[in-house]
Formats: C-alpha cells, sequence, structure tokens
C-alpha cells in the first residue's frame, strides 16, 4: 500500500458527514486559522499568567519566550509547516477538510493538548509555564502567516 492509499483509507474511515471536500485554497485557509486561533490561545494564558509579576520579571520572561519562540520556528515549526504546504499542493485539487495536515500529526496534536493540561495542573509556577506557553503561540503564530499567504496568493492565481 502507498502512502497516498494510506493517507486516502485513514480518511476514508471518517463518517461520511465529516468527510468534507475542500480545495487546496480552502485547506490552506483552515491551517491558518487554527494556527493563529492557538497561538492566540496559548499568548492569552501566558499574558493572564505573566500580569501578576513586576514589569521587570514580566519583561525577563517575556524575552525569554520570544527567545525560545525563534528556535521553535527555526527548528521545529517551519518545517512541519513545509511538509504540510508540500503536501497540500502535491495531493488532490479537492480532499477532505482533515486534510490541511498528515494524520501523524493529529497524533501529536493531542499529546500537545494532553501534555499542555497536564502542565496547567501541575506545580510548575505559572509565570516559569508562560515561558513555554509564550514560545509556543508565538511559534504558531509566526508560522500560521505561511498558511495564510498561501491562501491569499492562490485568491489572485
Amino acid at each position: 500500500m502507498t502512502q497516498e492509499q494510506k493517507k486516502t483509507s485513514i480518511l476514508s474511515a471518517l463518517p461520511q458527514w465529516a468527510q468534507i471536500p475542500v480545495g487546496r485554497r480552502w485547506l490552506f485557509a483552515i491551517a491558518g486559522v487554527i494556527w493563529s486561533a492557538v497561538g492566540v490561545l496559548l499568548l492569552v494564558y501566558a499574558a493572564t499568567w505573566l500580569a501578576p509579576e513586576s514589569l521587570p520579571v514580566e519583561l525577563g520572561l517575556a524575552a525569554g519566550g520570544l527567545a525560545v519562540a525563534a528556535i521553535f520556528v527555526r527548528f521545529v515549526f517551519a518545517g512541519i509547516v513545509r511538509k504540510n504546504v508540500a503536501r497540500i499542493e502535491g495531493g488532490p485539487a479537492r480532499a477532505s477538510a482533515w486534510a490541511f495536515q498528515g494524520w501523524k500529526s493529529y497524533l501529536v496534536t493531542v499529546f500537545m493538548i494532553v501534555l499542555g493540561i497536564t502542565l496547567r495542573g501541575s506545580a510548575i509556577p505559572k509565570p516559569e509555564l508562560a515561558v513555554v506557553y509564550e514560545a509556543i503561540g508565538v511559534a504558531l503564530l509566526l508560522t500560521s502567516l505561511t498558511y495564510h499567504r498561501r491562501f491569499f496568493a492562490r485568491a489572485t492565481a
């Protein structure tokens, strides 16, 4: 079974009502909106946790979050976006709305959600946790711009 057949069989396992066919352009829109929304959500958490801190502490932790975000963008998220863009561009003209990322990425997404819930409930002080949330939030927002650019570029193509 080829990779494309595996992807098709996994997506075809979805109930009929969940198999919403959309064009490539809309896969970029879905990915961009979801990545942006999650990025904003994480930044709201981070800002809420940093707000009670003194300004010097808040600025120091925020600067740390931005530094970590730069590393995440360069070494993690940019590669994921490149793979997703290549898969969307190389895929069929119309695909399931769920095809904006590969099926393995859904496993990573579930892991990240569980990890986030676990961390929020842990004994880690919220200001320190804010650094991680800020870093991932900023990285998601910055890399979501690639999806948004692809969406708008296809409008004029």
